[in-house]
């Protein structure tokens, strides 16, 4: 991008000082253009929003660290390149998560019902998830029990999307853990008495 000059007079030092003002005119002329980067690549709006919001965030933060006008967008688009990637990173390694977690409830799931009946494995799976942190329970069962969607509960908790899918994950990982461990216990039991 051809550099152009956003500032008069003294309005990059008002920037790199924090003045809200120069930073609306950064965020108003720049976010457009950061935003279209990071849309075509994740194709998702409301993901591209938020990580658009997040680089101005960065952006704000670490201001003091531009040391001229021409280096602003070279430095909004590393930032905006780098969160985009940490974004599909996050998302690959949920979505491994989320497979791994369906793979093994359902390997253990089928082994144990054969042994313990539905309303137990109900009761054992209640007492797993009220074991998880608050903000992880709420999540999961928000989630796992009555299907609803991730925006929908992040928009009820008061918390970012990212942030659902953070508890989701470690949730769910819980969850897949402490079933695992009964499971072997079940099979100790089995074998050694």
């Amino acid at each position: 991008m051809k550099f152009i000059n956003i500032f008069f007079g003294d309005g990059f030092s008002r920037f790199t000082e924090g003045n809200q003002e120069a930073f609306r005119m950064v965020f108003d002329y720049f976010s457009p253009i950061i935003h279209r980067y990071i849309i075509s690549k994740c194709k998702n709006a409301e993901d591209a929003e938020e990580l658009t919001q997040e680089v101005f965030v960065q952006l704000f933060l670490h201001r003091h660290k531009i040391q001229s006008e021409e280096n602003l967008y070279p430095y909004l688009f590393v930032i905006a390149k780098r969160l985009t990637i940490s974004h599909f990173r996050k998302q690959i390694s949920l979505s491994n998560t989320m497979v791994a977690a369906q793979s093994d409830w359902s390997y253990v799931s089928t082994e144990t019902e054969e042994k313990i009946d539905a309303a137990e494995l109900a009761e054992i799976l209640e007492k797993i998830i009220d074991s998880l942190p608050p903000q992880q329970q709420e999540v999961y069962k928000l989630s796992k029990l009555e299907d609803m969607p991730q925006k929908d509960i992040a928009n009820q908790m008061g918390i970012s999307r990212n942030t659902v899918r953070n508890h989701l994950a470690l949730a769910t990982k819980m969850v897949r853990v402490k079933l695992q461990d009964l499971y072997f216990a079940y099979i100790f039991i089995k074998f050694f008495f």
